[in-house]
């Protein structure tokens, strides 16, 4: 039945392309009487009087700017004005809809990718090309939050999907998400200034956003400064859901989802200005004030758990400069910043008026990170070498109660996590139809807790390294497909959270136990694929295989004598094989009519066991139509995931019962927009059309019913 319904999907992704191979322009979309009209879909452009695909640009893949087309990695690009259409709650339902990534977590802030079945630390999330991942979250039961950028600020999001360590260290196993956020243009020559101005309304949580910008450009210099204010009170399932076997203990009697509401405040602004001939001088800092975060599904009045972040916030400054061509080097560039994370964690946990557990922890986690790179060419080599380096301080205040003590005692002392990294890449002409890249990196890390009396785990003082290399080829098939190949190791480094960690976890009825002597992860992936760029097809095809060894994850050790608690500790116990396809492909079938579709199939085995992983996601389809007129468009989509039946046994796992098969379901979107003369534009999305009651494959909550979201913005 799956490769029945793979080789469906694979004909109808790839029969177009065959049918346009003969004749890649003969009904291109064509520019009507309306062409002088200011909107059109940024991801096309004009080209002989028609309207064609325009090359996506990215930087993630190379740390350098460079046509996604020209680089063997699977990557997607959401630019700033899809993201405007989908009106997004968060930022990780973006991810939803592209092939091979799914997300983690319920509410409008809460939501980790998951790419190619690799969650939390083991997808490296970058600003800027700089690390939000810290040492500080647990890769079992958190994660880093993208929540803690401001969507409205964001220029377009790269996701890279597969290994990256070779050129972004530990955490890139799974793939790179790599945020890029709005800067200031320099090519004006007069002076300019741009105002913007937009609020949302979302119906599913009640939700408002407001979002305001000022910026200024030209004469060789610009800036940007903005601010954003959101709110969001518990979210809405549907009614059915309180009548649910899998949803009933998680909603109220109305499909309400409790404790999953938030707050969030935030203000950013750059600068950048040329220097000399080619160079540029950048700074930008970001602040991020979030209050009131839930964990979903306990109503704290009802249940007798309270788990919640009463503060989740963000500081950030930065700087760096480009030399443009300069000593030999086509560029070299240095930049640094200094993160400030701060996180209030409350987890109260009430199950009768004799046992109780009452834990409120305060985190901060300061982040110094370091860059310089130089990119130079040497005949037909294209040479990329640079130095990372990053290290976070951690410390944390604790206050415990328990029905039989009270105490201070940290879950993690105060520590230090280091990461210094040299990376060299090659990318070689070998023929004119022929690129071959080549890249090897070297890491250190240190882990050393500090004197902390109020830590009952055992201080340590580690020294770790890994090694990492890639070598991939593209090769011309003809002017419109590449051919690729990659294979690339990716690792990830266990933090500090994993090597300290003793204590209560959010998951009620466990205490973890100390273990500093993990090893890293590490994962060998191999990877072929083709990208097809015609002017009226834009997508690609990739298979891949990737080997995983050292997965570290919770082992039980069995109940305390004396509390009762499950005893567990993280340990590295597992080696998997995970393997799959991703299809995508774009359509300009007609005259402004784009068809979007993409496949991914997925599939993961226990390599110790036989039996398959637990965390795969199933099959994903994903259809959509757009027209795009000048001033105004519209877009239908929809998404089909499967039933995932493939897992493992009941003896292979701690609870058969929370490992159901996951059920498929369908859900179907619609958005609209337009644009009035005078900077004015009115957009809507009615979302899950149909009423859907259903969760997504990682998460236990069912998702919000039908709910309409809307915005105005007025730029001037």
């Amino acid at each position: 039945m799956r490769i029945t319904t793979l080789a469906i999907i694979f004909t109808i992704l790839i029969v177009p392309t065959i049918w346009a191979d003969g004749d890649v322009t003969a009904d291109t979309a064509v520019i009507g009487a309306d062409a002088e009209a200011t909107e059109e879909d940024p991801k096309t452009e004009e080209k002989d009087g028609k309207r064609v695909f325009k090359d996506r640009v990215v930087v993630t893949a190379s740390r350098q700017e460079q046509a996604s087309s020209q680089t063997p990695a699977a990557i997607s690009v959401i630019d700033a004005e899809q993201i405007a259409d989908r009106q997004p709650e968060k930022m990780a339902d973006l991810f939803k809809e592209l092939p091979g990534v799914d997300v983690q977590g319920e509410g409008p802030f809460r939501g980790l990718p998951v790419i190619r079945g690799m969650s939390s630390n083991r997808v490296l999330i970058l600003v800027d090309g700089q690390r939000l991942n810290n040492a500080r979250e647990s890769t079992v039961f958190a994660g880093i939050q993208p929540g803690l950028v401001d969507l409205s600020e964001v220029e377009r999001i790269e996701v890279m999907r597969g290994p990256a360590s070779v050129l972004y260290g530990s955490d890139a196993m799974g793939g790179v998400i790599n945020i890029i956020t709005k800067k200031p243009d320099l090519g004006a020559q007069a002076f300019e200034m741009h105002h913007s101005l937009n609020y949302a309304y979302g119906s599913a949580a009640d939700s408002s956003t407001v979002h305001a910008d000022i910026r200024g450009n030209g004469a060789g210099w610009g800036f940007n400064l903005s601010v954003g204010w959101e709110t969001a009170s518990d979210y809405k399932a549907p009614k059915e859901a309180a009548d649910s076997p899998y949803y009933s203990e998680y909603v109220l009697p109305d499909g309400t989802v409790p404790n999953s509401g938030m707050e969030q405040a935030s203000v950013q602004g750059g600068f950048r200005i040329l220097t000399g001939d080619s160079g540029v001088f950048k700074t930008n800092f970001e602040v991020v004030r979030t209050d009131d975060v839930g964990f979903p599904g306990f109503d704290p009045e009802t249940s007798g758990v309270d788990i919640s972040f009463p503060r989740f916030d963000r500081d950030k400054i930065g700087a760096g400069w480009d030399s443009g061509p300069a000593w030999g080097f086509n560029n070299i560039s240095v930049s640094g910043y200094y993160q400030s994370v701060f996180k209030e964690s409350k987890m109260f946990i009430d199950p009768s008026p004799y046992f109780f557990i009452h834990t409120l922890t305060k985190s901060s986690i300061d982040t110094f990170g370091f860059n310089t790179q130089g990119v130079t060419d040497l005949g037909a080599h294209h040479l990329t070498v640079g130095l990372d380096f990053y290290r976070d301080d951690l410390e944390d205040e604790t206050q415990n109660d328990f029905p039989w003590e009270s105490n201070n005692n940290v879950s993690v002392p105060k520590s230090y996590q280091e990461g210094l990294g040299l990376y060299l890449q090659d990318e070689w002409q070998a023929t004119e139809k022929l690129r071959i890249l080549g890249g090897l990196r070297g890491d250190r890390f240190v882990f050393k807790s500090e004197d902390d009396p109020n830590y009952v785990g055992e201080p340590f003082d580690v020294t770790d390294s890994d090694i990492s290399g890639n070598i991939g080829a593209m090769y011309s098939l003809t002017s419109a497909i590449e051919l690729t190949g990659l294979i690339a190791r990716g690792f990830r480094a266990p933090n500090i959270q994993e090597r300290a960690f003793t204590g209560s976890v959010s998951q009620p009825g466990f205490w973890v136990i100390q273990n500093p002597d993990l090893t890293s992860e590490s994962s060998l992936n191999y990877e072929l694929g083709f990208k097809i760029r015609y002017d009226r097809y834009y997508g690609g095809v990739n298979v891949f295989y990737n080997d995983i060894q050292d997965f570290i994850t919770f082992v039980e050790l069995g109940p305390d004598p004396i509390t009762g608690l499950e005893l567990i500790q993280y340990d590295n116990i597992e080696d998997a094989t995970v393997k799959g396809i991703e299809i995508e492909l774009e359509t300009m079938m007609y005259e402004r009519w784009t068809l979007i579709t993409n496949f991914s199939y997925t599939e993961g085995d226990d390599d110790n066991t036989g039996e398959p992983l637990g965390f795969i996601p199933p099959w994903k389809f994903v259809l959509g139509l757009r027209y795009q007129a000048p001033r105004w468009w519209i877009e239908a989509t929809g998404r089909f995931v499967g039933e995932q039946t493939r897992v493992p046994s009941p003896e292979n796992i701690a609870d058969p019962e929370d490992e159901a098969p996951i059920g498929d379901f369908i859900t179907a979107d619609l958005r609209t927009g337009y644009s009035f003369d005078g900077g004015l534009t009115l957009r809507a999305t009615l979302g899950n059309i149909f009423n859907e009651l259903y969760s997504e494959p990682y998460n236990l909550r069912p998702e919000p019913g039908r709910y309409l979201r809307v915005s105005i913005g007025y730029r001037f």
